[in-house]
């Protein structure tokens, strides 16, 4: 995981009040047809029942794009299973197994991620030895809820990251979105940030969407390299997420221990 240079590392640290409202890691490697079969799902299963005792068959909407656009969409079985409190799903389809949290029902922190993606992918492995990883991601999107003008952004959000917000438009601005990709040693990470609402109730507020994934393929499928990829993927979110806010905000994410 690269640092820039003017981007600190800084050491990590969980909030009691954190923005977060989507956390999720992503493994897609080459399909394996035996997870359609009953007997090797069932195995999967056993692997992972005493965490993720639910489990619910879904079909997934897929679109594959050709030399002359979207081609025509497909539906594709996914098999999810659920942990008791339902903070934590795991989404298992023939190319790719997706660890999220549910934030509302009780996402903590990365080291909760980690417990739990080690199982899945040692689950994975054991039951279907995919033989590479095809792409590998790590996501989360945070929303500083709140009805304020672009200038009252500046007292939670770094002055760099607002630029013109500020500095040339000021308070006439309801609405503003960017998108910036960043090209790591490791990876790419795609940074959303703007003045946008969000949720079912289109609540205001400020976004910081961080999506960290390299499409590289690698031969490398162990246990250690895949957790050691989301360990810097997660390594360089975090840095650039603690940039993005002032001290005043990261006091509100504290809150009261």
């Amino acid at each position: 995981m690269s640092v820039d240079a003017d981007i600190p590392a800084v050491e990590h640290e969980v909030f009691a009040n954190p923005p977060l409202k989507v956390m999720l890691g992503q493994v897609r490697f080459p399909p394996v047809l035996r997870i359609a079969d009953p007997a090797a799902l069932a195995s999967f299963q056993e692997a992972v029942r005493h965490q993720f005792p639910t489990f619910r068959q879904e079909q997934q909407l897929t679109l594959m794009m050709g030399a002359q656009g979207p081609q025509v969409p497909s539906l594709q079985n996914a098999y999810r299973f659920v942990t008791d409190d339902g903070a934590w799903s795991i989404l298992l389809t023939p190319d790719a197994v997706t660890l999220e949290a549910d934030v509302a029902a009780g996402y903590t922190s990365f080291d909760g991620f980690v417990e739990q993606f080690r199982l899945v992918w040692q689950a994975v492995l054991a039951n279907f030895s995919p033989d590479r990883v095809a792409r590998q991601g790590l996501r989360y999107v945070d929303h500083i809820e709140g009805e304020r003008t672009a200038p009252e952004w500046g007292a939670l959000i770094n002055h760099d990251l607002l630029g013109p917000l500020v500095d040339r438009f000021g308070a006439t601005i309801t609405q503003a979105a960017s998108e910036l990709r960043l090209t790591r040693e490791d990876g790419v990470l795609v940074f959303k940030h703007g003045m946008l609402p969000l949720g079912p109730d289109a609540t205001m507020g400020y976004l910081l969407d961080f999506d960290y994934f390299n499409e590289d393929p690698s031969d490398d499928t162990s246990l250690d390299a895949v957790m050691g990829r989301f360990n810097d993927y997660h390594g360089g979110v975090y840095n650039l997420f603690r940039w993005c806010v002032t001290d005043a905000a990261l006091e509100a994410f504290r809150g009261s221990r």
